[in-house]
């Protein structure tokens, strides 16, 4: 079935996160676990609710550029894909208990920090490429003994990229019945091939939380989380025959496949912050996996032109449907921060996280995704990211902060792929007893490696994605 696609690698992407939500936040590095006080270090840490002293709401709209610079057979393609969105939205309320023993006060909040980006454009394109898509699908058709009998099922495995192939003629019987392969209309020559990739989306997370302080030492918390996931992934592959190749009649063409996943999960977290000394902090958080419910839709068509003939163009049977469960690794972070009275602090995080723990599900059919799970098992592995921030005040009201965070690479060296990325962030905070505006700017460099179709046919693509976000905080105390 097409969604068996649905691989380790559409796995971690759906669970991975980033230092997203709030401009503090972010200009920080994410480094957090130990320092609370951000709206959105309480999805972080849950017990740095505890440590707000005043209720307030806060919202945080930004601004995201990403640009890939890929490259394919040598040859480099510039891309770009730019959003607005909500990095994040919430209220605190907090209720001074002075007069019940120790416990200076508790918390409650509610709001919505974004996790995760999913925009990005990349183009591989090349001349000269030795191999065809269709001779990936004339090789699957060998080495499982199929025919069109076996392609023309709205739900079959091949029924959204092989069988349109084959209704187009890009794909045939042989032509003489002692010939032990299939007709393959590409022709002998190499021919030119561009692959374009558009994804867009974002994973969120809404959160109740609850935290509590007590004696100015301890803070505590917890929160019950709903992460919202929309992902959509569109790809085209084209190619061009050379017009000197005389053994088929076949120009060119395309083969479009579209996929849009949605659906809603849910997890906890739990945490804690010790202040043994006025300057020092330290805190551990956990966050139990995330099991998500989700929704897969999926579509592709194909067109062939030939000399003499009218194009010729080919969707899928039907829309693919799908629902299937993800549950995402478990994470664990330790953290230390430093304060230096009123000049200013410094915080470090550790976050552990087991992408070995990935689980997929089939709902419709019951699919127990066996074989994509021993992948995950294989190619991927636990990782520690590292954050870093810092913040130095200015001026009585105003500070300036910068950040740092390196997340390690979830493949392991059984895995032809990249995984791992850098975050550096600055910004620039305003607080008075009534309002405090935030902004920040972080910069992400990435990279990944892709094969089109077969490895053994087609070299990968590699992509080095750069990624701009501005974000600005407003907040008001009550």
């Amino acid at each position: 079935m097409s969604v068996n696609a649905q691989n380790e690698i559409d796995a971690l992407n759906l669970s991975r996160e980033e230092v997203t939500g709030s401009a503090r936040t972010i200009a920080m590095g994410g480094a957090f676990t130990a320092l609370g006080g951000d709206f959105s270090a309480i999805e972080i840490n849950p017990a740095g609710l505890g440590v707000l002293r005043s209720n307030e709401f806060s919202i945080t709209p930004a601004y995201h550029t990403n640009i890939s610079n890929s490259t394919y057979y040598g040859q480099e393609t510039i891309d770009s894909k730019s959003n607005f969105n909500l990095g994040s939205i919430g209220i605190v309320g907090v209720k001074n208990l002075n007069k019940v023993g120790k416990w200076r006060s508790s918390s409650v909040a509610f709001g919505m920090n974004r996790s995760l980006s999913f925009h990005r454009a990349y183009t591989f394109s090349a001349q000269d490429v030795p191999s065809s898509l269709i001779d990936s699908y004339q090789n699957t058709l060998i080495q499982n003994g199929l025919g069109p009998e076996d392609l023309d099922v709205t739900n079959a495995p091949y029924g959204f990229d092989i069988f349109l192939a084959w209704q187009n003629f890009l794909l045939d019987y042989p032509i003489f019945e002692s010939d032990s392969v299939f007709y393959n209309a590409t022709g002998v020559m190499p021919i030119d091939q561009t692959y374009s990739v558009e994804k867009s989306g974002s994973k969120r997370e809404t959160f109740l939380a609850f935290g509590g302080n007590y004696d100015d030492k301890l803070y505590i918390g917890g929160s019950i989380r709903f992460s919202r996931i929309n992902f959509t992934n569109d790809y085209i592959i084209d190619e061009n025959i050379n017009p000197s190749d005389t053994t088929t009649t076949l120009n060119e063409y395309s083969f479009r496949f579209n996929e849009n996943i949605s659906g809603l999960g849910a997890g906890i977290n739990l945490g804690l912050i010790y202040r043994p000394t006025d300057q020092l902090r330290v805190g551990a958080s956990f966050k139990t996996p995330t099991i998500n419910s989700l929704n897969i839709e999926y579509e592709s068509e194909n067109t062939a032109i030939f000399e003499d003939f009218d194009p010729f163009y080919t969707q899928s049977p039907s829309i693919g449907d799908y629902d299937f469960r993800l549950t995402s690794p478990l994470q664990a972070s330790f953290g230390v921060a430093y304060v230096f009275g009123k000049f200013g602090l410094l915080s470090a995080d550790a976050e552990y996280v087991n992408y070995t723990g990935i689980r997929m599900q089939g709902i419709s059919d019951g699919y127990n995704f066996s074989s994509e799970e021993d992948a995950i098992q294989t190619f991927l592995t636990p990782t520690v990211n590292l954050k870093f921030g810092g913040e130095f005040r200015l001026t009585q009201l105003v500070s300036l902060r910068a950040g740092y965070a390196i997340f390690g690479n979830p493949y392991n060296t059984s895995a032809d792929n990249l995984g791992g990325f850098n975050l550096y962030s600055l910004g620039i905070g305003y607080r008075t007893e009534d309002f405090f505006i935030d902004g920040s700017y972080q910069l992400k460099f990435s990279e990944n490696k892709e094969y089109i179709y077969d490895p053994s046919l087609v070299e990968a693509g590699t992509t080095t994605f750069t990624d701009h976000r501005i974000s600005i905080t407003f907040g008001y105390k009550f």
